[in-house]
């Protein structure tokens, strides 16, 4: 357990970096790192990638909330944007999350790393993207915009960052403003998300103590005890970084995390 611990603790000074830097939510790290160290604490192979997607939610949480609440300060939050993106998304996940629960790990993986990838290559092609004639933000786009994203956000077990910013970016969203807009739908996402693998992991059996459905609690411990303040410093960075770097680097990091998710 000590060694788990420890483990959690690194990945989440790491994952809460990230998050803050990207909106991200570091559900994007957090769900392949899981994958990995969770056979250590006797999670079911069946039931090893739900637990995963479950117990990052649960992090996002915490995550989450750090992050938006230092880009709120910093003025990185649209306010009209997540009065219309985080209910639909926050409904569209708990009601994916009963569904996702019960796929196969491997197609669960499978899904996950092509929509990360799908997500990288238009990331780089808005780089070079003239944005001036780029579609408004308005309601309805916000509407099936959420909806979409909470359905991949359940399947990848993100706050919705990897999704949110780059929708946002596309309808002529400022970057940083998209970022700091999607760690606060992140973070009421990380909520629904959390709620709906509890729910559908309920009565699974063999999972070990300190669990509740599909939510390793040891695991959450671990990771947010050190994400919770190095969230802020990535947030910090965001408002420093030139939007091209930011674009890129968000970019690079999908693409490692896609590969990596592929060749396990």
């Amino acid at each position: 357990m000590l060694t788990f611990i420890l483990l959690c603790l690194l990945v989440g000074a790491i994952v809460g970096f990230l998050a803050g830097l990207f909106g991200i939510g570091g559900g994007l790290v957090i769900v392949p790192t899981l994958v990995y160290l969770l056979p250590m604490m006797g999670i079911p192979d069946q039931m090893l990638m739900s637990t995963a997607l479950g117990t990052s939610f649960a992090t996002i949480v915490i995550t989450g909330f750090s992050s938006a609440q230092r880009h709120h300060k910093l003025g990185n939050v649209v306010w009209s944007a997540v009065k219309v993106l985080a209910p639909v998304i926050m409904v569209t996940v708990f009601i994916s999350g009963l569904f996702i629960g019960k796929l196969d790990r491997d197609v669960s993986a499978k899904i996950f790393a092509c929509l990360v990838v799908y997500l990288a290559a238009k990331m780089v092609i808005s780089i070079k993207k003239n944005t001036v004639n780029a579609k408004p933000l308005t309601t309805q786009s916000s509407v099936i915009g959420g909806i979409l994203i909470g359905m991949a956000s359940s399947v990848a077990g993100i706050g919705g960052g990897g999704f949110i910013v780059p929708f946002l970016n596309s309808r002529n969203v400022d970057i940083k403003k998209a970022i700091g807009t999607s760690a606060f739908c992140g973070m009421l996402m990380g909520i629904a998300g959390m709620l709906s693998f509890m729910v559908s992991g309920w009565n699974a059996q063999g999972m070990p103590p300190y669990s509740v459905g599909f939510v390793y609690f040891p695991a959450v411990l671990g990771i947010t005890v050190t994400s919770f303040f190095t969230s802020k410093l990535g947030a910090n960075a965001t408002n420093k970084l030139p939007v091209p770097t930011l674009k890129k680097a968000f970019a690079a990091f999908l693409i490692v995390v896609a590969i990596n998710m592929l060749l396990k």
